[in-house]
């Protein structure tokens, strides 16, 4: 083996575990941004903040929302909610 041939493969390899390295912290850094959105989203709103109430409020309610998840339950605001109730993130079915 020359020396030519000898650092033509260490430079392989440097650039083989510089670039693997690379990619176990870009894995790295989309892993913790996925975990980091699903706790976003995992988290629902208290009755308190949302301001919710059991009585519907003028005509619209906890059963005419999209949120809203038969039969106690809503996407945004923690449970149990009634189907009578209301809340400011309330959002119309479609």
């Amino acid at each position: 083996m020359n020396d030519k041939t000898k650092n033509s493969d260490a430079l392989s390899r440097r650039r083989l575990l510089r670039t693997g390295a690379y990619a176990v912290g870009a894995a790295a850094m989309i892993g913790v941004a996925a975990t980091a959105a699903d706790a976003q989203v995992a988290k629902k709103a208290s009755h308190a903040s949302a301001g919710y109430q059991e009585t519907p409020n003028a005509g619209k309610s906890c059963g005419s929302c999209r949120q809203f998840q038969p039969p106690s339950s809503c996407l945004t605001v923690e449970s149990p909610i009634s189907g009578n109730g209301w809340c400011r993130l309330y959002a119309k079915k479609a």
